[in-house]
């Protein structure tokens, strides 16, 4: 019998590397080892779905240190699963907000490094993003670009500018209409500068790629020769021409996609490797109204945008006065990537009889050893409270051996909300579910302190 948390028999997956739920950290348990999968869904049957095919088959051709190995490719009617080489390592924003900004020789040798992938990309019609979330930064030395864009013109170096900039002055750039670089929770690096500044070696050049005129930007050569001047010797030089097909190109080879910039683009092919995010900042209380009239419509506490982050199809059915529910597209999905969340709203009639109603809440969950439908329950993790959150909060894990979930209780003012999102298997090794109930329970705070 096939184990059902396995995708293709083969491959079991055990945390999402990216907020919208493509790429994941998974077991190879044929070869024993770890890999990173990503589901690419495809468009309808057309043009589009035929040039992101051959994007994928031509990138197969693409041999280089700066992009991770393609194992193996699964198909499905509508979507593909890519199975690619397990890069660690940390983001360039994520090693700035950790450790602060980089020395310019160290930023010049990292630029050299993506440079080098950026060249090899663009000699083969691709654009690889080159920004400071997708500049991967590997234990051994390896610069690795984890994210794709959208087609831009060939030799178009802008974001490399915006991450030698990140590097070297430790905040994002004001690109005008660029996004700022944020980490891969959302939170942005820091509040982006007035414009390039710092006087370091490498200040003109960064200012040149920053250019709002694409044309008075440096070229590629331009800039390999100032990389160069500021790097230190060690520097690795410029890769050589990638080698040709072997006879195992059908299952191996780098993978670069480019994402389509139409209505039909395909997002889940937008980022498919994604470095751990960070520790989250401190919780800070959110000030809510002083009192609710009515107890608010759960299915409108979180938008369709974040329950696509929680990998849920984004349109929710109510089960009831007061509860919510959003579940996941179990297409061809083995159970462990499957997920739903409920969300539920009670109110009193005051904040006192609220504390009455949450402080029962709270002890019946700790005493609870059988499910709603009287399934054994395991309290992985008994109620804790939480400081920070609303006026009191509390979380709790357990498992019935079939899913695996967490719950967030929280009052705020004559309100309790239930927040409970869990995924199939009756483990979770990664914390998934927490870190996806805190963030849901932040995203419904966000929410109440709107309400009118």
């Amino acid at each position: 019998m096939s184990d059902p948390n396995l995708l293709a028999g083969r491959y079991r997956l055990l945390e999402r590397r990216d907020r919208t739920g493509t790429a994941w950290r998974a077991r190879d348990e044929l070869l024993n080892r770890d890999v990173t999968i990503t589901e690419v869904r495809l468009p309808p049957p057309g043009p589009h779905r035929d040039w992101l095919l051959g994007q994928i088959r031509a990138a197969a051709d693409l041999r280089h240190p700066g992009v991770a190995t393609l194992h193996d490719v699964i198909s499905a009617p509508d979507r593909m699963w890519l199975v690619l080489e397990s890069v660690e390592g940390r983001s360039l924003i994520q090693a700035v907000r950790s450790d602060g900004p980089l020395s310019s020789e160290h930023a010049a040798e990292i630029g050299l490094r993506v440079l080098n992938t950026l060249t090899a990309a663009h000699e083969r019609g691709f654009h690889l993003a080159a920004t400071p979330e997708t500049v991967l930064l590997t234990p051994d030395g390896r610069v690795v670009l984890t994210g794709v864009a959208a087609p831009v013109p060939a030799g178009d170096l802008g974001d490399l500018g915006a991450t030698l900039f990140t590097a070297i002055e430790g905040r994002a750039p004001d690109t005008g209409s660029q996004a700022v670089p944020r980490m891969a929770d959302g939170t942005p690096l820091a509040a982006p500068a007035a414009g390039p500044t710092g006087s370091g070696p490498l200040a003109p050049l960064v200012e040149g790629l920053l250019s709002a005129d694409p044309a008075h930007r440096p070229d590629a050569t331009s800039v390999r020769l100032s990389l160069e001047r500021v790097a230190p010797r060690s520097a690795a030089p410029r890769s050589a021409a990638p080698r040709s097909r072997t006879a195992s190109r059908s299952r191996r080879g780098p993978l670069v996609i480019a994402a389509a910039a139409t209505a039909v683009a395909v997002a889940a092919a937008a980022f498919w490797l994604w470095p751990r995010p960070a520790a989250p900042a401190p919780t800070v209380p959110v000030p809510v109204p002083a009192s609710f009239a009515k107890a608010p419509d759960p299915c409108a506490l979180i938008s369709r945008e974040q329950a696509a982050e929680l990998s849920l199809n984004p349109l929710p059915s109510k089960e009831g006065p007061g509860r919510c529910a959003w579940k996941s597209d179990n297409t061809g999905q083995p159970t462990n990537m499957r997920y739903q969340l409920w969300i539920q709203t009670i109110r009193f009639s005051s904040g006192e009889k609220a504390h009455a109603g949450y402080t029962r809440f709270l002890k019946e969950d700790g005493g609870r050893t059988k499910t709603s439908t009287g399934l054994p329950l395991i309290l992985t993790r008994p109620p804790k409270t939480l400081p920070g959150i609303a006026a009191e909060a509390y979380a709790m894990e357990a498992t019935n051996q079939l899913t695996y979930y967490t719950g967030v209780v929280f009052r705020a003012a004559n309100l309790v909300v239930a927040v409970q999102y869990q995924r199939g298997g009756e483990t979770d090794p990664r914390g998934e579910t927490r870190e996806a109930a805190l963030r849901t329970g932040r995203w419904v705070l966000g929410s109440l302190s709107r309400a009118r």
